[in-house]
């Protein structure tokens, strides 16, 4: 028994260390477009629907916590961020609730409509996203998402994608999917990857396949229509793509939810110091323990 559990550590151990090292495939050739996966965001804004809904204003001394510390933690002063909620039709007993910098070059429309454009089953496993100023850039943490400058639908995908790697897949395949064996079999089988980005772990490699996977299924003749050369990669986003179902296809409802955080005063003072409660999920809702919250570092895209 101990040797067979010290055997399944060691693996499991293994697994982790390819997972979080540079990956040794090159970038596919010929490259995507403009050599990133930006190129593939006209094709899903044309192919992906916006789901309806509706957008409420907090009060405007208040803010969610995980959004007044990821203003701080980013520099900015949450005085300056306010906070609205989105109420979805297909997803009606608990809304999201989502922050913006005054000076953030998207709108709080074009927020709402990139998120709305995400298959419901791809949203459920987002706590908040807060948009700040500064150079396309962003990064995920806590299954909170940060959004620096002009971000579109293509960093919206890859971004939710950290979070299905940790929550959409049978714990069975490994938690996150991206260390398992299915998907390191899968990555073993190509010969390449979809970009730079992609070769920088098998986290980030997962995320972009995660944008190939979503294009792949919704976009009219696939991920071929735009790169010629998709068998290089066709083990991985056909992997993905097997494992998650109909997750990143439109239609359906939700039926799991983070809680989310807390509402806090933005101005620091006595009340910021008391721990407030999460408040629940909504109603015949499943709750989706969150992945830990830790700082952010977000990445230029």
């Amino acid at each position: 028994m101990y040797s067979s559990v010290m055997t399944s550590f060691a693996a499991a151990a293994f697994l982790l260390a390819v997972a979080c090292a540079k990956l040794d495939k090159p970038v596919i050739k010929p490259p995507f477009p403009n050599g990133g996966l930006g190129s593939l965001g006209p094709d899903l804004m044309s192919s992906l629907p916006i789901a309806a809904h509706t957008t409420s204003d907090w009060d405007p001394d208040h803010l969610p916590r995980d959004c007044k510390r990821l203003a701080q933690s980013a520099g900015f002063s949450p005085l300056d961020v306010d906070a609205f909620s989105i109420r979805f039709d297909d997803c009606k007993p608990q809304p999201w609730v989502f922050c913006r910098h005054q000076d953030s070059p998207l709108s709080k429309k074009e927020i709402t409509e990139l998120f709305a454009r995400l298959p419901v089953r791809m949203r459920q496993y987002i706590r908040h996203i807060i948009a700040l100023p500064g150079q396309r850039s962003a990064g995920s943490a806590g299954d909170n998402i940060q959004m620096n400058g002009d971000c579109e639908i293509t960093v919206f995908i890859h971004e939710t994608g950290h979070s299905l790697d940790s929550h959409a897949f049978d714990p069975k395949y490994g938690v996150p999917f991206s260390n398992g064996r299915a998907w390191m079999d899968a990555y073993g089988k190509d010969t390449a990857v979809t970009d730079d980005y992609g070769q920088t772990s098998q986290q980030e490699n997962f995320a972009q396949e995660m944008v190939v996977s979503v294009y792949d299924k919704n976009v009219k003749g696939g991920i071929g229509k735009i790169q010629p050369n998709a068998r290089a990669i066709y083990n991985a986003y056909t992997t993905l793509e097997k494992y998650i179902g109909d997750i990143i296809i439109p239609g359906g409802e939700c039926t799991h939810r983070l809680e989310n955080s807390p509402a806090v005063p933005k101005a620091d003072s006595a009340r910021t110091r008391i721990v407030a409660k999460s408040e629940p999920v909504g109603e015949g809702l499943m709750r989706i323990e969150s992945i830990p919250v830790g700082p952010i570092t977000p990445v230029r895209y």
